[in-house]
């Protein structure tokens, strides 16, 4: 019943825990990395930047509408009483034609005198077009320019999403390289704690002396700080790989082996070309240069004229009063061609175009720093993994060195040859080497990784 009750109480720890795989780990950073997310937001940012571009070849159509009422109250200083030119006929000789032609005048003039109040309606809609036919060549720079800028954000997005997976996986077995750590200082805390019980019992019969005792009590007080260490060092790398994949839950934990990952077979030559034929960086500065010869172009195409055309076609309407009725509509139309022609503006086209020309050149030095930095961090890399793997190697042996010195130590002691004293110290010899051991592991594994991303990898 004992240990079916340990048994359960196993697994009722184990389901405490949320394990996770690598690939899990990865998908959720890229998911809730905030930088990552940002840049996503510049791309779209840069797709739009370049529609709104690309959308001045087209022809621009506008409808402007208006429509109004106006009422005009006039001062009484300038109101004038009506006119009647059949006053000053004399009656006794002015003749019904006289009278008739002088009804006439006057109604004539009393048209032309202003009322109050005055009403008037308007209503005017137009629909305009305006068609670039020639800029010297700066449209069309700008439409690629801004094509190069989105593929730019898309190159940054990916150089991040690497960098993202890359330190994930570095912060994923760094977690599992500390619990492997701590794991080896608990069993020889455990191995230290027992051989020191069982010196004690010597030294209680006489077997064994006070030196022996007090070496036996100095190894548990050494590697007591050391087990604590390596757990305060499991509990922060932990809290870091927690918040590299954006989810504060104290109960993950990393899921995997340590093992080795395939080997990289390939020479230095080999990975310096490789590296420089995929690197996003360089790729990047590539298109760097390519944006300053755009912009060196735009730049010269200021002495060449501009081209446009314009239209429109307008109906319009005006009404001595509110309504508005179908014979007060008119229509007008106009076509026209316009042209702007640079012929002196100070030399400010040609300081615009010599100050393109040395960003044009700082883009192609950019360009070879980045190839001799991307040349510089391969070889290292390079050699930093070469290294890693020869130090496994040697670990590796140190390994079966070590398990070896223990079973002979096991062994002289099973057959009365030798001391306990012996298998004590082969017991904490093994345990040094295995924290070798299993660092080496993760050095091979990070340098591996490292490799793999200047290499310009998908991994």
């Amino acid at each position: 019943m004992k240990r079916i009750s340990i048994i359960i109480a196993l697994c009722l720890i184990v389901s405490m825990f949320w394990s996770i795989s690598l690939d899990e780990s990865i998908s959720l950073a890229k998911q809730n990395n905030k930088d990552l997310l940002s840049s996503k937001e510049d791309l779209q940012k840069a797709n739009q930047t370049y529609y709104q571009v690309r959308a001045n070849i087209y022809p621009q159509l506008n409808v402007v509408g208006a429509y109004s009422l106006n009422k005009t109250y006039l001062p009484d200083s300038a109101i004038v009483p009506p006119i009647d030119l059949s006053l000053g006929l004399d009656p006794d000789t002015a003749s019904s034609n006289d009278y008739y032609l002088a009804n006439v005048m006057s109604g004539a003039l009393n048209s032309l005198v202003p009322s109050s109040p005055m009403e008037e309606g308007s209503m005017a809609l137009s629909l305009q077009m305006q068609q670039v036919l020639f800029t010297g060549g700066k449209l069309n720079y700008s439409i690629k320019t801004a094509d190069i800028y989105r593929n730019i954000q898309q190159l940054n997005y990916q150089l991040k999403e690497q960098d993202i997976i890359l330190k994930t996986t570095q912060m994923f077995y760094s977690c599992l390289l500390a619990d492997k750590l701590v794991n080896v200082q608990e069993a020889a805390l455990e191995t230290a704690r027992h051989h020191l019980a069982r010196v004690e019992a010597f030294a209680n019969e006489g077997l064994v002396s006070d030196f022996d005792v007090m070496r036996a009590r100095l190894e548990v007080a050494k590697l007591e700080p050391q087990l604590m260490q390596a757990q305060n060092s499991r509990d922060l790398a932990l809290s870091a790989f927690r918040t590299q994949i954006g989810v504060n839950d104290p109960t993950i934990v990393p899921e995997g082996n340590l093992v080795l990952p395939p080997k990289l077979d390939i020479t230095l030559d080999e990975a310096l070309t490789q590296g420089l034929e995929n690197r996003i960086e360089l790729t990047m500065a590539k298109k760097g240069t390519e944006v300053a010869n755009l912009q060196l172009k735009t730049e010269q195409a200021g002495y060449f004229p501009n081209l446009a055309l314009q239209a429109s076609a307008a109906l319009y309407t005006k009404a001595d009063e509110y309504a508005i009725e179908g014979d007060d509509f008119g229509t007008n139309y106009s076509i026209g061609l316009g042209i702007s022609f640079p012929l002196f503006n100070g030399f400010a086209t040609k300081a615009k175009v010599n100050s393109a020309k040395s960003g044009y050149r700082q883009s192609q030095y950019q360009e070879q720093k980045y190839e001799d930095l991307i040349r510089l961090e391969i070889t290292q890399n390079y050699q930093k993994l070469r290294h890693a793997e020869k130090n496994y190697l040697v670990q590796e042996e140190n390994m079966k060195m070590a398990e070896r010195s223990l079973q002979l130590a096991q062994l002289r002691y099973e057959n009365q040859v030798g001391i306990q004293l012996e298998v004590f110290d082969a017991q904490t010899t093994l345990s040094a080497i295995q924290l070798q051991y299993f660092q080496s592991i993760y050095e091979v594994i990070s340098a591996t990784r490292e490799l793999q991303k200047s290499l310009g990898m998908n991994f």
